[in-house]
């Protein structure tokens, strides 16, 4: 089996128009051709993605792209979307939260009905203690 002749571009080069990047596996077959392990050759292609990442970030290239920041208006504009979403939602009760409201107004409208009885009946004496009073007084 012949491995394929792959060159790792650098990141200070400009790649022509027609360059193909190497595919993932290519690069680690590459790398296991060079007399890597596997889980080897996984981690230094991690590690040179991660070194082309910083490099094209640092580089400050791409604060300048037009496409780059649009994007991220868009991203902090879905962001603070869900921020107000989220705030919302925890603002709401749920089903757990509901039901235990429920039960506590329950309870609450029971003890009432419970004392109301208590509460009337001796106003009501006293009202009608009151009118057989002027009632019965000589005028």
């Amino acid at each position: 089996m012949e491995l394929p002749n792959i060159t790792i571009p650098k990141v200070g080069q400009k790649p022509s128009a027609k360059l193909k990047f190497p595919t993932p596996k290519e690069l680690i077959s590459h790398y296991e051709s060079q007399g890597m392990d596997s889980q080897e050759a996984s981690m230094k292609v991690i590690e040179d993605l991660q070194k082309a990442l910083f490099g094209v970030v640092s580089s400050g290239k791409g604060r300048n792209d037009k496409l780059l920041a649009e994007s991220s208006k868009k991203i902090d504009s879905i962001s603070n979307r869900l921020t107000v979403l989220d705030m919302k939602l925890d603002s709401k009760p749920g089903y757990v939260e509901t039901f235990a409201i429920g039960l506590a107004s329950g309870a609450a409208l029971k003890g009432i009905g419970a004392l109301v009885p208590h509460i009337l009946a001796p106003l009501a004496q006293i009202l009608n203690s009151v009118s057989s009073a002027t009632k019965s007084s000589p005028q």
